[in-house]
């Protein structure tokens, strides 16, 4: 892992291995738009660069368990997150993970069974 980390970074790391839930607030920059700030509840994915991305930049994925519509993921950058706070509720990756996952295919270690 390289580049920055979020100062919650900690926070991220234990609702990743513990799988608890965390409240994000993130800055949100659309095009032609000024940022604006955003609160979801999210599930912590993983932190590194996105597979196949570009830039080989560090980021934090995070899966949106508010959204109604797609896209579910979201990625920032240590830049865009202004807190993550984890919550009491946990969730199950079996409940997230509907895509072909391939075995050791996270940066960040962690015991989540099938989906490790």
């Amino acid at each position: 892992m390289q580049g920055a980390m979020h100062a919650h970074h900690p926070v991220f790391l234990e609702a990743l291995a513990t799988r608890h839930r965390l409240s994000v607030r993130f800055r949100q920059t659309a095009k032609g738009k000024p940022p604006r700030e955003i609160v979801r509840v999210c599930a912590p994915l993983d932190f590194g660069p996105l597979l196949g991305a570009v830039s080989r930049a560090d980021v934090y994925q995070l899966w949106d368990l508010e959204a109604k519509r797609k896209p579910f993921n979201v990625v920032l950058a240590e830049e865009d997150v202004l807190s993550m706070t984890a919550l009491e509720e946990t969730f199950e990756p079996s409940a997230i993970i509907t895509w072909a996952f391939k075995p050791h295919a996270w940066h960040v270690a962690r015991d989540w069974a099938e989906f490790s």
